[in-house]
């Protein structure tokens, strides 16, 4: 029996995300990059199941990017008002 194929080093949710704003965008474009390249590979050699814990592994970082992109947009908390009434 073969165990389950570990995901490239890159998409690995388990490792930490980097601090500034623009290093995480990096790091998840890479994760989907390497995914998407992976899956592609997979799809070659017939590897269905492998090929959808891939596509899991890349919905995952589809959404992480868009936490990451709607944390980017908000406003800082402590930011002062400059609304008018």
């Amino acid at each position: 029996m073969i165990a389950h194929a570990k995901l490239p080093p890159a998409a690995d949710p388990r490792r930490p995300m980097p601090e500034h704003s623009g290093a995480r965008v990096d790091a998840i474009e890479a994760a989907l990059r390497v995914l998407g390249n992976e899956d592609r590979r997979l799809g070659r050699m017939g590897l269905d199941d492998a090929r959808e814990r891939c596509r899991e592994a890349s919905r995952y970082w589809g959404f992480v990017a868009a936490m990451v992109r709607l944390s980017d947009e908000a406003p800082a908390v402590n930011a002062p008002w400059k609304g008018g009434l």
